[in-house]
């Protein structure tokens, strides 16, 4: 495998796909911990796709496979130091609480992200359909929309964190001639954001937008701010990696965004437990 390059990670990874991902295909625990070990990295949180229902439902985790993918992260803990945490990425879809919930209930977990990908039944983060949401709304018109659900996956009481909460970003150049920037955001993300602080949800930091080619991590520097000023104190950090090769890249941007805003602590996750780690204490060397 070839170099990784200068060091761009930081010492834990709390957003990977391994190969119960339908787009993580050979990505295995195991192989993660020999690149976690080779990086000095000491924690990784698995939190591969889980998506009840919509067109993707087949890309991830299927009920009948949950426990198998849990004993694979269990078997590989036995091969490293690296702490390995059973988690899932859960997509929200409103009216689905009560079954998403059930089927988590039936295993146990130590961190359960979720995140928005579908909204109005549109595939926001699709090349072919995010325009569909956004070509007939202003930009803050649509982030009202988007946030108003971001706002009900919070309250749905499913989700330790939610991911990249800004991840409409990547294809909003196909809709919008300008950038969409902080001051488009509109008035909901407010709300949002009091939201994660009342119900102590979390956000996370997400370094998948330097893949994505926006040439930024999720979310923009006006978000993290404004949930650092509104109090909400849990955020993780993750790359979002669907690659062994991937594992920890540009997390270290990530931290730097929390820094800039405010923030000195990150949490890790154990049991659904939050625990803050000061941000020094998460860089390498």
């Amino acid at each position: 495998m070839a170099s990784p390059g200068p060091v761009t990670w930081i010492r834990k990874d709390f957003h990977v796909h391994e190969r119960h991902s339908q787009d993580a295909p050979g990505a295995t625990a195991e192989k993660y911990c020999r690149i976690a070990e080779s990086r000095g990295i000491d924690e990784v949180a698995f939190t591969t796709h889980f998506i009840i229902t919509g067109p993707d439902w087949e890309f991830g985790l299927q009920p009948d496979q949950i426990a198998g993918y849990l004993e694979e992260i269990d078997a590989a803990q036995e091969t490293t130091d690296v702490v390995l945490r059973r988690g899932v990425e859960v997509d929200y879809f409103p009216g689905e609480e009560r079954r998403i919930g059930a089927i988590l209930d039936e295993h146990q977990w130590d961190f359960i992200l979720g995140s928005l990908h579908f909204v109005k039944g549109v595939d926001i983060g699709s090349r072919l359909n995010s325009p569909r949401f956004f070509k007939d709304r202003r930009p803050a018109e649509a982030l009202d929309v988007y946030f108003g659900e971001f706002q009900r996956a919070v309250e749905s009481g499913l989700f330790d964190v939610i991911a990249h909460p800004d991840y409409f970003r990547k294809y909003t150049p196909l809709t919008y001639e300008s950038p969409v920037i902080w001051e488009h955001y509109g008035t909901k993300v407010y709300e949002a954001l009091d939201s994660l602080r009342s119900n102590g949800v979390g956000f996370s930091v997400n370094a998948s937008g330097w893949r994505h080619g926006i040439g930024d991590v999720y979310p923009i520097e006006g978000f993290a701010r404004a949930a650092f000023e509104a109090g909400v104190d849990m955020v993780t950090i993750g790359s979002d990696c669907h690659t062994v090769f991937d594992l920890g890249m540009n997390t270290l941007r990530c931290l730097e965004r929390l820094e800039k805003v405010g923030y000195t602590h990150a949490c890790t996750f154990e049991n659904r437990k939050g625990r803050r780690v000061a941000l020094k204490d998460l860089r390498l060397g």
